[in-house]
């Protein structure tokens, strides 16, 4: 039954990036994708290989939504396969956690860290694959620091209301 809440909390994610984030951009420069909450927040008692599996489903879900072939799963499996071993890494005492990954489970200082470091890389991937060339670098940077700025805020945001 926990899957059912699952699949429908991801779908959730999904609506609320397709029809209120998608239109609160700046420009080109600044673009929330709120989505990766769900990878974020995700048991630390998953295996590795469903952790990846799952990854792949919600980038492919983006990809079919944005038609981005293929840049979302990469940057979603990405943090997928970081975020275990970074977990592992920043939390001493992570068998006690036993549901997800939030502020209230693993401290707000920590979460924020994971939150910041997983949104930088996942917004760095989209982007430089999306550009394909490193011949406006400064483009992919700018980027990434103004949507992963306003993911972060946003998540963080939600993570506070939730506590």
């Amino acid at each position: 039954m926990e899957w059912i809440k699952e699949i429908g909390r991801l779908l959730l994610l999904v609506a609320l990036q397709v029809l209120l984030f998608d239109h609160l951009h700046i420009a080109i420069w600044g673009f929330p994708m709120v989505y990766i909450l769900f990878l974020l927040n995700l048991s630390p008692r998953l295996s590795k290989w469903a952790e990846l599996l799952i990854g792949c489903s919600v980038g492919l879900l983006m990809d079919v939504w944005y038609s981005s072939l293929g840049i979302h799963m990469a940057a979603c499996v990405a943090i997928a396969f970081i975020r275990p071993m970074l977990l592992d890494n920043m939390l001493q005492d992570i068998e006690r956690i036993k549901d997800r990954v939030m502020g209230r489970t693993i401290g707000t200082a920590e979460y924020a860290k994971c939150v910041v470091l997983l949104t930088v890389i996942h917004h760095f991937i989209v982007f430089a694959l999306e550009a394909w060339s490193w011949s406006q670098w400064w483009i992919v940077l700018l980027q990434t620091l103004i949507s992963s700025t306003m993911t972060i805020i946003i998540l963080l945001g939600y993570d506070r209301l939730k506590q």
